[in-house]
């Protein structure tokens, strides 16, 4: 009884004495529904917090603090029941904690397409920490804003937060198989001076890439913003965006393969380990970069990369 949905938006109540209004609805509004499941508690738990989880990688950053992370145990006896929607939901406190966003149904629909895949499961509860740990919001990253963020800090606590964010997100895309596979036998450059892909490595790279839902010549933008002060490896980008100035805003298109590549990079050599000196000139940019790489994957996997809720309605009927 907490949210009442029609064609022209939904109306949310933030207090239980106002959930009576409910009870005077127009005709083209809908009140707002439970998510039912009929599980043991530890499977519904586990399934919420996915939707959760999901929910979170389709915004691109924490807006819901203290997302839904249990269930609620509905008696079977009708009047029990009653009791509770009458005691307990419409109370202060558990009244609050019913929560809707625009991305919920794509969310839902992402943990029902992953649920039979555990590795799927761990990649998107991974991405989400990493999003809990350090992120910014997606639309800051718009040209138009240069730089908006600090690149490097001196705090020492953000080092670590920053490392954190970026080892979750790329363990998301190992969870997903879609790493650089290379070694000493097989490098993944052949070449001196400038780096050139092995086909030895790329070709099956490429391929796995085409098997879970991702276009190996599909581009994205790196984002670099401000003074050039990241690490040298970033000269390795050489192609930049069609809205790259070449001084406030300095983003690099690339390719997929690439993209993964890179943030390989960022992980073995400035993150994983030991901390170097190159470590304290990550920041906000790096740890964007390498999660919009996992959330592209992870969503293309499910099959769910720029999908809407009417997408989903012809998709499911």
């Amino acid at each position: 009884m907490k949210y009442a949905f029609s064609e022209r938006g939904v109306k949310e109540f933030s207090c239980t004495s106002a959930s009576t209004d409910m009870s005077i609805q127009c005709d083209t509004e809908k009140a707002g529904r439970l998510l039912l499941l009929q599980k043991e508690k530890t499977e519904a738990d586990n399934i919420i917090q996915l939707i959760s989880a999901a929910n979170l990688i389709l915004e691109g950053f924490p807006l819901v603090k203290n997302p839904p992370n249990s269930g609620f145990e509905l008696p079977s006896d009708e009047v029990d029941r009653e009791s509770i929607f009458e005691n307990v939901f419409r109370r202060n406190g558990f009244f609050q904690q019913f929560t809707h966003r625009e991305t919920l149904p794509v969310a839902v629909a992402i943990a029902a397409i992953a649920w039979p895949d555990k590795k799927l499961v761990y990649a998107i509860h991974k991405l989400a920490r990493s999003y809990e740990t350090e992120s910014v919001t997606p639309w800051s990253m718009h040209p138009c804003y240069k730089e908006m963020f600090q690149k490097h800090t001196e705090n020492f606590s953000s080092h670590v937060d920053t490392s954190v964010a970026i080892n979750l997100a790329y363990s998301a895309v190992e969870e997903l198989g879609l790493t650089v596979q290379a070694s000493a036998k097989r490098p993944r450059s052949v070449g001196q001076g400038t780096f050139k892909w092995n086909p030895v490595v790329l070709l099956p790279f490429q391929e796995r890439l085409q098997n879970a839902g991702t276009a190996s010549e599909r581009t994205i933008d790196w984002i670099t913003r401000g003074r050039q002060t990241e690490v040298n490896i970033y000269k390795t980008l050489d192609n930049p965006s069609d809205y790259s100035d070449g001084v406030d805003v300095r983003d690099r298109r690339i390719n997929i393969p690439d993209a993964i590549n890179f943030c390989e990079y960022l992980r073995n050599f400035m993150t994983a380990h030991a901390f170097s000196t190159d470590t304290t000139r990550l920041g906000p940019y790096e740890v964007y970069n390498v999660q919009q790489i996992a959330r592209l994957l992870i969503l293309s996997k499910c099959d769910l990369w720029n999908t809407g809720t009417d997408d989903l309605r012809n998709s499911f009927g």
